[in-house]
């Protein structure tokens, strides 16, 4: 690669998920172990409904390619993203995160070659003062964009536009490779006691699958 020739970074760098955020031991008061108690046995009760409401999995769609110049740019829309529980928790006040991971390989006969690998992070947070939602994106990290609109605030959380992802530079002509795409809920943007609710009872979590695009420079 040439030296010269470097990719903007947009996003954290990627983090291993296996003790990646270790929080020191947490000591629960006996109020607070009941009140988790009977949060977890609501949840549980009320799962059945919740697990209905969000029958469509989320999903990834519209994945474009834009080749044409300096950087190899991507654009995609999430689907089925947002359940009612998430909805409610966001208009409570639960500021919420989208993880959206991006990464470009290189076809090889063992291991694959990575040739980037980025972390889109998107956070939601609404404001009950002011009656608005506040949403920060890494494609543009100097900006907050603010509605009072739901509809506009889920727009901007689900739509990713043309995201420089490597320099062109770094491909190779006639080569072929593959684009991966994948987007989940952050756990670890959430507040603690939204995380321990969370690992026994997803029932506001999504996940896509891993979207896999092999295109040719």
């Amino acid at each position: 690669m040439d030296g010269s020739c470097r990719a903007r970074s947009l996003a954290a760098p990627r983090v291993g998920r296996r003790g990646a955020f270790l929080e020191k031991p947490v000591k629960f008061s006996i109020a607070f172990t009941s009140l988790l108690v009977i949060l977890l046995a609501a949840l549980t009760a009320y799962a059945p409904v919740c697990f209905a409401q969000t029958a469509e999995k989320a999903q990834i769609s519209g994945i474009d390619l834009d080749k044409a110049g300096k950087e190899l740019r991507v654009s995609f829309a999430l689907v089925n993203c947002f359940s009612p529980d998430m909805e409610e928790a966001i208009l409570d006040g639960v500021p919420t995160t989208f993880r959206i991971l991006v990464s470009v390989e290189k076809p090889a006969l063992v291991l694959n070659e990575t040739m980037a690998d980025l972390i889109l992070l998107h956070t939601i947070r609404y404001n009950r003062l002011n009656n608005e939602f506040q949403i920060t994106l890494p494609e543009d990290p100097q900006k907050t964009f603010v509605t009072k609109s739901f509809a506009q605030a889920r727009k901007w959380m689900s739509t990713v536009r043309k995201v420089p992802v490597l320099p062109t530079c770094w491909l190779n002509k006639d080569q072929a490779y593959y684009l991966n795409v994948k987007a989940e809920l952050s756990k670890v943007e959430l507040p603690l006691i939204f995380r321990y609710i969370l690992f026994w009872a997803s029932l506001w979590d999504f996940e896509t699958g891993w979207y896999t695009v092999e295109f040719l420079y």
